[in-house]
Order: structure tokens, then C-alpha cells, then sequence
């Protein structure tokens, strides 16, 4: 085998891993996914303001809702890849941001005397979550192109 022809197979190597974690980055962050994600947070945030018959279904639901779509993500994935440590570690970052704002919106429409506290936090939550999913693509694309090279 010639130089020549070792390189251009090592290339088209780096060209499918880099297709690899660019199908992987997008199906991640695709709008159905996180719509429904948001939905599932309002779901949770929401039930808090409802009395306890209604508060019980609307958790279940949600709950529901989470399980279905962690398993609809993962049994459509392009691309099946164990997820890295950083990885692990920016999306449990990212959810202990997701809690922090519900907890500042939380007390925030209470003290604006909003009388569903829990709806109003929910609702930014939720739309934080789809904003997140967005902005963080970039993030999550350097980590999978960290994580492969080392």
C-alpha cells in the first residue's frame, strides 16, 4: 500500500467520525425531542400548583411523557454511541441550571403574587429548555470531537 493511498483511507476515516458525531449532535438537539422534553419539565413544574388527585396524574403524565421520549430518542437514534464522561457531566451542569432557574422563577412569581406560581416557572423552564437545546449544540459537538480524538 502506498503513502498516498494510506492517507486518503485515513481521511475518509476522520470524514465518517466527523458525519458520525455531527448526525449524533443533531439528533440530540432536534426540535420534537426538546419540544416534548419542555413539555415534560412544564409537566412536572405545573403539577406543583394542582391539588393532589390532579397533581398525582399530572406527574404521572409527565413522567410518562420523559420515558416515552427517552425511548423514542434512543430507539430512532442515526448513530448509537456511549456517552463520554464530559458528556455526563455537561448535561448534569445543564440540569442543575434548568433547577436553579425553576427555583429563581418559582420564588420570583410568588413574590410578583402570582397566584400558580409553579405554571409561570414551569413555562420559563420550559422555554429555557428549548433555548438551551439550541445554544448548547455548538458545546456538545466540541465535547464529542474532544472525546473521540483522545
Amino acid at each position: 500500500m502506498a503513502s498516498y493511498d494510506a492517507r486518503t483511507a485515513l481521511d475518509a476515516i476522520h470524514h465518517h467520525q466527523e458525519q458520525t458525531r455531527d448526525a449524533y449532535v443533531r439528533h440530540g438537539s432536534s426540535f420534537p425531542y426538546l419540544f416534548v422534553s419542555a413539555l415534560a419539565v412544564f409537566g412536572f413544574s405545573a403539577a406543583y400548583d394542582l391539588p393532589n388527585p390532579w397533581r398525582t396524574l399530572t406527574l404521572l403524565a409527565a413522567g410518562g411523557l420523559m420515558a416515552g421520549m427517552l425511548f423514542a430518542h434512543q430507539r430512532r437514534a442515526p448513530v448509537r454511541r456511549k456517552p463520554s464522561g464530559a458528556e455526563w457531566v455537561f448535561s448534569l451542569w445543564l440540569g442543575g441550571v434548568a433547577i436553579v432557574i425553576l427555583v429563581a422563577a418559582m420564588i420570583g412569581a410568588r413574590l410578583l403574587g402570582f397566584s400558580t406560581p409553579g405554571v409561570v416557572a414551569g413555562a420559563v423552564v420550559a422555554v429555557a429548555t428549548l433555548a438551551a437545546g439550541y445554544a448548547t449544540r455548538p458545546v456538545i459537538k466540541a465535547i464529542t470531537r474532544r472525546d473521540d480524538r483522545s
